[in-house]
């Protein structure tokens, strides 16, 4: 946030780069106005509004098919809220994002919040960062692993 080059601003760099990818969204994107801001619009939006704040290109190709209509929805959404609930935007954008990959895409924000909190005593550390994505990177992946075994027998 502007002062000397230290560990938990490297921690709050790294939320803010996680909290870009899994959006697509630039801190410095035209929506962020005043106190408005790209950890306030993941923060504001999770768990309940995911499908509205999600990168669609992160989607099963499914999802990312109805990517035209989602960002329709996500135009009309845009200002200093975020409008209807998780479920009409999944129904309006027709994504439907599986229950585990939910759970994925949730904890990794979670992560970016958690990791650029306005207060540095506030942030998590990058050992329990590390911990966290080796742990949702397992659970994703068993989740494939079983998931590609259901689909094959």
């Amino acid at each position: 946030m502007g002062g000397e080059p230290s560990r938990e601003g490297d921690v709050y760099s790294f939320g803010i780069l996680l909290l870009e990818m899994f959006t697509g969204k630039r801190p410095t994107d035209e929506i962020f106005k005043d106190d408005f801001n790209l950890h306030n619009f993941v923060r504001l939006a999770l768990p309940e509004r995911l499908a509205e704040i999600v990168d669609s290109a992160l989607l099963p190709r499914e999802v990312e098919e109805n990517a035209p209509m989602r960002r329709e929805l996500d135009a009309r959404n845009y200002g200093n809220n975020i409008g209807g609930t998780e479920i009409e935007a999944e129904e309006a954008s027709g994504s439907h994002i599986s229950a585990h990959l939910r759970k994925c895409l949730v904890s990794v924000m979670e992560i970016g919040v958690a990791c650029s909190q306005k207060s540095p005593n506030e942030r998590i550390n990058m050992g329990d960062v590390t911990r966290e994505l080796q742990h949702i990177r397992n659970a994703y992946m068993s989740s494939e692993i079983g998931g590609q075994r259901r689909r094959t027998n």
